[in-house]
């Protein structure tokens, strides 16, 4: 059995009984006034009350450089013995924050080995429509310059990653923007796909041409969280504003009603 769990943004933990693997881990959770105006900085109590035993970690698979995507990476790969997999502005990332080397880097389209029964293949992918509905926030890469703690305006997208993890034989597609690119998606398929909500609407074709392109029997609707503010675990998920989740719902059911649609809160494991 493999125990997903959504932890905060687009964060996924997936559990078997032999690894931990996460992708885009991030449980800081920078308040919205740090996040304009201050240098931030990793917060230690809160990511080890989301993740108690980073030593046990096998791998950390990066879906693209946004603070709300690998601000805590390097501080959860300096306390384990872990693969990391990402583009070039991670390996900068790392590299800041000491860990030079440590990063498997990728353009897009590599499969890359995680453990013995996992491993990763990097579609090359693209980031969702934020800024004003027609750009991408923090374009381009992380500055080699640069030195930590940073801005967040620091945390510059790269290279941006669709991943899609084969575990234990079952497929999971990591969508951890509103966007796609069919080029590079073309021929992939998934069992479990997860879609990011916000800027849904902005791009066309999603979520329909992802769903009709790889085919999943699940959809996971996930990063629809407000996640500038704390969330106490068993507590409802604080949504972000203005999305309209419930017509992405309907959307999908249209378009495949036989599939199994998730939205689950934050911190809720999902079986598979």
């Amino acid at each position: 059995m493999i125990r997903v769990t959504w932890t905060g943004a687009a964060g996924l933990r997936f559990e078997t009984d032999k690894e931990v693997i996460l992708i885009d881990p991030y449980y800081t959770r920078v308040g919205i006034f740090d996040t304009l105006f201050k240098r931030i900085a990793p917060d230690p109590a809160a990511i080890a009350a989301a993740l108690p035993a980073p030593e046990k970690v096998a791998a950390i698979v990066v879906g693209h450089t946004h603070s709300d995507h690998a601000l805590d990476v390097p501080w959860i790969a300096a306390r384990s013995a872990c693969k990391v997999v990402g583009s070039h502005s991670l390996e900068t990332l790392m590299s800041l924050g000491g860990l030079p080397g440590r990063t498997r880097v990728c353009a897009g389209g590599e499969t890359v080995s995680l453990t013995e029964s996992a491993r990763v293949t990097m579609i090359r992918s693209a980031h969702g429509l934020v800024t004003l509905g027609k750009g991408v926030p923090f374009d381009g890469e992380i500055r080699a310059t640069s030195t930590l703690p940073m801005k967040a305006s620091g945390y510059r997208v790269g290279t941006v990653f669709a991943p899609l993890l084969d575990l234990d034989g079952r497929r999971f597609l990591h969508v951890g923007s509103a966007n796609f690119d069919e080029a590079h998606l073309r021929g992939q398929s998934c069992d479990v796909l997860f879609l990011c909500v916000p800027g849904w609407k902005r791009r066309e074709g999603y979520p329909r041409r992802l769903i009709e392109m790889t085919r999943p029997s699940t959809v996971v609707l996930f990063h629809y969280d407000n996640f500038s503010k704390p969330h106490v675990p068993g507590t409802e998920t604080r949504r972000m504003p203005l999305m309209d989740m419930p017509g992405m719902i309907r959307a999908i059911q249209g378009l495949r009603p036989a599939v199994e649609l998730r939205v689950p809160d934050i911190g809720e494991a999902m079986a598979f």
